[in-house]
């Protein structure tokens, strides 16, 4: 995980909740799910349910690419394009016992993504005709969930993750290239935003 985009993580949620709460709303689901809804065991925040473990990875295995579906609906009127962005404020521990800095990790971003397909199926990362930036780990595109076990080592409860999917629908394209930063993604979305939803899922290697 790189300490830089960790951090700015926090600063895309956070920005981008200053100027999406006055703008409309729309709804985001998944098939995704196999368990019940959970509560991050740091963050505080309630899932929708378990993200399916085909779309995770264990801990110190390779990453896993593989992103899941979710579908779209109720989309402002004039959205031309969508931008999303999953994190994992849960990580935040995580993060610290590595000696980084940070309130999440990133796992995806991505933008130009065309509205009328209503939804982006399994795998939707590795097939993406849309441009996609860096995630945390320093690489293009998707990386599933991977919590540790272990860390931090003080919890007594399951270590439980929580993956926030922020969609963005936007009154045009940004034209970002693949390979953007968060930063990058930050700036043009915020003249753009014409309405956000945000789905949240869990995890746990425990």
């Amino acid at each position: 995980m790189r300490k830089s985009i960790a951090v700015q993580a926090v600063v895309l949620i956070a920005a981008a909740a200053s100027f999406a709460s006055a703008q409309a709303s729309f709804s985001l689901s998944t098939t995704a799910l196999v368990g019940p809804s959970e509560l991050g065991f740091d963050s505080g925040i309630k899932s929708v349910g378990r993200v399916d473990g085909v779309y995770a990875a264990k801990p110190g295995a390779p990453g896993n690419p593989r992103s899941f579906p979710f579908a779209w609906s109720g989309l402002p009127a004039g959205t031309k394009a969508l931008a999303l962005v999953l994190d994992d404020p849960d990580a935040r521990l995580v993060l610290a016992a590595y000696g980084m800095k940070g309130d999440a990790f990133l796992h995806w971003i991505a933008t130009d993504i065309e509205p009328a397909l209503g939804g982006l199926g399994d795998n939707a990362s590795a097939k993406a005709s849309f441009p996609q930036g860096k995630n945390g780990g320093g690489s293009v595109g998707y990386t599933g969930p991977q919590p540790p076990t272990d860390i931090p080592k003080d919890v007594q409860s399951k270590r439980i993750h929580v993956y926030r999917l922020k969609l963005f629908a936007l009154s045009s394209p940004t034209g970002l290239k693949s390979g953007f930063s968060l930063d990058e993604l930050l700036s043009a979305v915020a003249g753009r935003t014409l309405g956000t939803a945000e789905l949240d899922l869990s995890y746990s290697n425990q």
